[in-house]
Protein backbone atom coordinates (compact mmCIF):
# COMPACT_ATOMS: atom_id res chain seq x y z
CA UNK A 1 0.00 0.00 0.00
CA UNK A 2 1.35 3.49 -1.04
CA UNK A 3 1.15 6.33 1.32
CA UNK A 4 0.82 10.33 0.47
CA UNK A 5 1.51 12.84 2.57
CA UNK A 6 -0.69 15.66 1.88
CA UNK A 7 0.69 19.00 2.66
CA UNK A 8 -1.89 22.14 2.17
CA UNK A 9 -0.74 25.32 1.87
CA UNK A 10 -2.83 28.08 3.92
CA UNK A 11 -3.85 30.20 0.02
CA UNK A 12 -4.99 27.49 -1.01
CA UNK A 13 -3.62 27.54 -4.50
CA UNK A 14 -0.72 24.57 -3.98
CA UNK A 15 -1.61 20.91 -3.29
CA UNK A 16 1.42 18.50 -3.07
CA UNK A 17 1.26 14.93 -3.24
CA UNK A 18 4.17 12.34 -3.03
CA UNK A 19 6.52 14.87 -5.15
CA UNK A 20 3.46 15.73 -7.49
CA UNK A 21 2.71 19.55 -6.71
CA UNK A 22 -0.26 21.41 -8.44
CA UNK A 23 -0.30 25.10 -8.12
CA UNK A 24 -2.05 27.89 -10.07
CA UNK A 25 -0.10 29.57 -12.53
CA UNK A 26 1.96 32.71 -10.88
CA UNK A 27 4.22 33.57 -13.61
CA UNK A 28 4.94 34.17 -17.03
CA UNK A 29 7.10 30.95 -17.70
CA UNK A 30 4.82 28.67 -16.08
CA UNK A 31 1.93 29.89 -18.38
CA UNK A 32 4.12 29.11 -21.21
CA UNK A 33 4.85 25.37 -19.83
CA UNK A 34 0.88 24.77 -19.38
CA UNK A 35 0.74 26.00 -23.41
CA UNK A 36 3.81 23.58 -23.94
CA UNK A 37 1.44 20.62 -22.38
CA UNK A 38 -1.29 21.33 -24.43
CA UNK A 39 0.12 22.14 -27.36
CA UNK A 40 1.78 18.58 -27.05
CA UNK A 41 -1.45 16.52 -25.79
CA UNK A 42 -3.58 18.35 -27.43
CA UNK A 43 -2.44 19.89 -30.97
CA UNK A 44 0.28 17.47 -31.42
CA UNK A 45 -1.23 14.11 -29.82
CA UNK A 46 -5.22 14.87 -30.77
CA UNK A 47 -4.49 16.59 -33.59
CA UNK A 48 -6.90 19.53 -32.31
CA UNK A 49 -6.27 23.15 -34.86
CA UNK A 50 -4.27 25.11 -32.79
CA UNK A 51 -6.58 27.79 -33.28
CA UNK A 52 -9.28 25.87 -31.87
CA UNK A 53 -6.70 25.07 -28.90
CA UNK A 54 -5.49 28.27 -28.18
CA UNK A 55 -8.86 30.37 -27.74
CA UNK A 56 -9.91 33.49 -26.29
CA UNK A 57 -10.54 32.37 -22.98
CA UNK A 58 -7.07 31.65 -22.46
CA UNK A 59 -6.95 35.48 -21.18
CA UNK A 60 -9.99 35.14 -18.90
CA UNK A 61 -9.36 31.24 -17.24
CA UNK A 62 -7.18 30.48 -14.11
CA UNK A 63 -4.54 28.24 -15.29
CA UNK A 64 -3.22 25.37 -12.72
CA UNK A 65 0.21 23.04 -13.69
CA UNK A 66 0.98 19.86 -12.21
CA UNK A 67 4.85 19.63 -11.43
CA UNK A 68 6.41 16.10 -10.40
CA UNK A 69 9.35 17.15 -8.89
CA UNK A 70 10.68 20.17 -11.22
CA UNK A 71 9.46 18.88 -13.86
CA UNK A 72 5.87 20.21 -15.26
CA UNK A 73 3.73 16.81 -16.57
CA UNK A 74 0.43 18.15 -16.25
CA UNK A 75 -2.23 21.21 -17.00
CA UNK A 76 -5.94 23.10 -16.70
CA UNK A 77 -7.95 25.74 -16.45
CA UNK A 78 -10.78 27.08 -14.71
CA UNK A 79 -13.03 28.82 -16.31
CA UNK A 80 -15.67 30.98 -14.15
CA UNK A 81 -18.62 33.32 -15.95
CA UNK A 82 -22.36 32.40 -14.52
CA UNK A 83 -21.05 28.79 -14.30
CA UNK A 84 -17.38 27.05 -13.63
CA UNK A 85 -16.38 24.86 -15.77
CA UNK A 86 -12.89 22.68 -15.97
CA UNK A 87 -11.65 22.42 -19.21
CA UNK A 88 -8.07 21.80 -21.11
CA UNK A 89 -6.87 18.99 -18.21
CA UNK A 90 -3.63 17.37 -20.09
CA UNK A 91 -1.26 14.70 -18.28
CA UNK A 92 2.15 14.40 -20.61
CA UNK A 93 1.40 10.96 -22.33
CA UNK A 94 4.18 9.38 -20.30
CA UNK A 95 3.10 10.11 -17.25
CA UNK A 96 -0.55 9.30 -17.87
CA UNK A 97 -1.99 5.89 -15.63
CA UNK A 98 0.04 6.56 -12.62
CA UNK A 99 -2.45 8.61 -10.47
CA UNK A 100 -1.62 12.06 -11.48
CA UNK A 101 -4.84 12.86 -13.35
CA UNK A 102 -6.94 12.05 -10.29
CA UNK A 103 -4.33 13.75 -7.99
CA UNK A 104 -4.99 17.26 -10.30
CA UNK A 105 -8.65 16.44 -10.71
CA UNK A 106 -9.28 15.92 -6.97
CA UNK A 107 -7.37 19.94 -6.67
CA UNK A 108 -9.73 21.45 -8.76
CA UNK A 109 -12.26 20.11 -7.71
CA UNK A 110 -11.30 20.96 -4.33
CA UNK A 111 -10.06 24.76 -5.36
CA UNK A 112 -13.71 25.10 -7.11
CA UNK A 113 -15.79 23.88 -3.43
CA UNK A 114 -13.12 26.55 -1.64
CA UNK A 115 -14.17 29.37 -3.81
CA UNK A 116 -17.80 28.58 -3.27
CA UNK A 117 -18.96 27.32 -6.54
CA UNK A 118 -22.20 24.98 -6.72
CA UNK A 119 -21.63 23.18 -9.14
CA UNK A 120 -18.66 22.15 -12.06
CA UNK A 121 -19.46 21.67 -15.28
CA UNK A 122 -16.89 19.75 -18.00
CA UNK A 123 -16.95 18.36 -21.57
CA UNK A 124 -15.42 15.52 -21.14
CA UNK A 125 -13.81 13.75 -24.02
CA UNK A 126 -16.14 10.42 -24.40
CA UNK A 127 -13.69 7.58 -23.57
CA UNK A 128 -12.88 9.34 -20.50
CA UNK A 129 -16.39 10.11 -18.87
CA UNK A 130 -15.92 6.84 -16.85
CA UNK A 131 -12.64 8.72 -14.98
CA UNK A 132 -14.66 11.23 -14.04
CA UNK A 133 -17.96 9.31 -13.21
CA UNK A 134 -15.39 8.19 -9.80
CA UNK A 135 -15.64 11.99 -8.60
CA UNK A 136 -19.42 11.88 -9.13
CA UNK A 137 -19.98 13.71 -12.53
CA UNK A 138 -23.15 12.97 -14.24
CA UNK A 139 -23.32 13.04 -18.25
CA UNK A 140 -26.06 15.97 -19.29
CA UNK A 141 -27.49 15.37 -22.81
CA UNK A 142 -26.42 13.25 -25.53
CA UNK A 143 -22.41 13.26 -27.18
CA UNK A 144 -21.50 16.06 -29.50
CA UNK A 145 -18.02 17.02 -31.21
CA UNK A 146 -15.52 19.64 -30.32
CA UNK A 147 -12.71 19.72 -32.37
CA UNK A 148 -13.42 16.52 -33.93
CA UNK A 149 -13.13 14.27 -30.94
CA UNK A 150 -16.24 13.13 -29.02
CA UNK A 151 -17.22 14.82 -25.91
CA UNK A 152 -20.26 14.65 -23.53
CA UNK A 153 -21.15 17.43 -20.94
CA UNK A 154 -20.73 16.01 -17.28
CA UNK A 155 -21.69 18.26 -14.46
CA UNK A 156 -20.69 17.85 -10.50
CA UNK A 157 -22.95 19.05 -7.89
CA UNK A 158 -21.30 20.63 -4.97
CA UNK A 159 -24.18 21.89 -2.52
Amino acid sequence: MKLFKIFNIADNNTHCVNNLTVKKVETEQELEQVFNIRKRVFIEEQKVPEKIEMDEFDKTSEHFIAFLGKKPIGCARVRTNTFVKLERIAILKEYRRKGYGKKLTEFLINYCKKNKSNEILIHSQKYITDFYKKFGFKTIGKPFDEAGIDHIKMVLKLV
